[in-house]
């Protein structure tokens, strides 16, 4: 049985009006390199800026990559389209890069990211290649929590990119020692994570990428 992976493609929405194109794609490269240094136990191929305002990686479908989709989020702070496809390859893996590959997976993840750009709505992540009633599944927790995410308020995205930074990906954690390091009370983070719904969120995309783990058959 051929191996199977997972394709991230993802697209930068309305690039044309972006002040100073040329500067926000150096800033998604620097950021890249530090992901494929970060995640280089789940990323078969590294990520790489492709179309201009696209890019890509291969990945193994791990846990981690709710992790990951996170990061790349809250660090870039661009508007993004996330593209999944699950499925094998028919071009060899180079690590250091993901341009030239082609295969099932890529065919899957570029389909998400189509199907994305046409419904034009809020959820801006979405899986295919898993199966016939698994997609529709996965792709229901992404919306749910992709609805949580884009309520949002500036204090509530900043402070889950602090508990990223202070690596914390978890629905449970020592809120009172997090506290300390952002200088606030423990009872001031707590309304923060309440309203935002911050922990059922990390609880659902993390139950997202064990599922899709669980459902891996290599």
């Amino acid at each position: 049985m051929s191996k199977h992976y997972l394709a991230f493609i993802a697209d930068l929405i309305d690039s044309r009006h972006i002040v100073d194109r040329a500067k926000v794609q150096e800033r998604i490269k620097s950021e890249l390199g530090a992901i494929n240094r970060q995640f280089a136990g789940i990323l078969v191929s590294n990520f790489t800026l492709t179309l201009g305002d696209e890019f890509q990686a291969l990945l193994e479908p791990l846990e981690a990559v709710s992790r990951l989709i996170d990061e790349i989020d809250l660090r870039l702070d661009l508007p993004l389209r996330i593209g999944l496809g699950y499925g094998t390859l028919l071009t060899a893996v180079d690590p250091t890069q993901s341009i030239g590959a082609d295969g099932e997976a890529y065919w899957r993840a570029r389909e998400a990211l189509n199907e994305l750009k046409a419904d034009d709505g809020q959820t801006r992540v979405k899986v295919s290649g898993f199966g016939e009633w698994q997609d529709p599944l996965l792709n229901s927790l992404l919306e749910t929590t992709e609805l949580i995410k884009r309520r949002w308020t500036t204090l509530q995205r900043d402070t889950v990119k602090a508990m990223l930074e202070a690596d914390i990906y978890s629905d449970s954690f020592l809120q009172v020692e997090f506290a300390k390091t952002l200088g606030i009370r423990p009872s001031s983070l707590t309304k923060r994570l309440s309203a935002g719904n911050v922990k059922p969120y990390i609880r659902a995309r993390r139950i997202f990428a064990r599922t899709m783990e669980v459902w891996h058959v290599d």
